[in-house]
């Protein structure tokens, strides 16, 4: 998830200023602290500024475009179906070299000059 300025266009890296536009925010400097997810599914901006006569800061959240922002959900499904694929097409090319690999002692034991009395022997052969 991003902050974008409606204004500018750019991402609002943590720590930057925002400048309420509405509302109680309005005509404050904030820093940005983080994107708080709501149960709703509504996005908000977790915000601070300094406490002025209190000790630490004032910590807030509010609605993005009470700062003129908006917030953008990256979409990531496709990221994690294709490291899925990737990683399945793995696995069955390594299960695919290790049974080639299996099958060449077989194909010595086919050469062994006793192959065929032990083939026969095993009523495996159908010669």
């Amino acid at each position: 998830m991003k902050l974008i300025s409606c204004a500018t266009g750019r991402e609002v890296e943590a720590g930057g200023k925002l400048h309420g536009q509405s509302g109680a925010a309005a005509g404050l400097a904030w820093r940005f602290e983080r994107i708080a997810p709501r149960r709703n599914g509504v996005h908000y901006v977790h915000v601070s500024r300094p406490g002025g006569r209190k000790l630490g800061r004032i910590h807030r959240e509010f609605h993005p475009s009470v700062f003129g922002c908006e917030i953008t959900v990256e979409v990531t499904w496709r990221r994690t179906v294709r490291h899925t694929a990737v990683r399945a097409w793995a696995k069955a090319d390594d299960y695919l070299m290790a049974g080639v690999f299996a099958l060449v002692p077989l194909a010595f034991f086919e050469h062994f000059h006793w192959a065929e009395v032990i083939v026969s022997a095993l009523g495996i052969g159908g010669h």
